[in-house]
């Protein structure tokens, strides 16, 4: 009856792992999802509409800080500067804003 107990929860313990760090990943995500949202609607109602300013959101980590990432281009790259003090006004803590101009971005 013990060892049954035991073979149970050494197959049981690597399944609920893999669950437990799968919703870690989807609470990250989710939370990403917010800030990009709530950036995106500032800078649609600053700019008046959709533009070609693209704004990606990586939420934060143990091991670094979260990441909003501003890019546009070529030839756009002002909307940059007019969208810039919306995003930071909605920007959370722990948060860095990368911008990306033209070129490849």
């Amino acid at each position: 009856m013990l060892v049954d107990m035991m073979e149970l929860a050494l197959c049981l313990v690597p399944v609920l792992g893999l669950l437990a760090w799968r919703l870690a990943l989807d609470q990250r995500a989710y939370a990403a999802g917010v800030v990009r949202a709530d950036i995106h609607a500032g800078v649609r109602r600053v700019l008046g509409g959709d533009t070609f300013l693209a704004i990606d959101v990586r939420s934060p980590a143990l091991w670094r800080r979260g990441r909003v990432r501003l890019s546009a281009p070529s030839g756009y790259e002002s909307l940059i500067g007019a969208a810039a003090p919306t995003v930071f006004d909605r920007l959370p803590a722990h948060y860095d804003v990368i911008i990306h101009c033209g070129g490849g971005s």
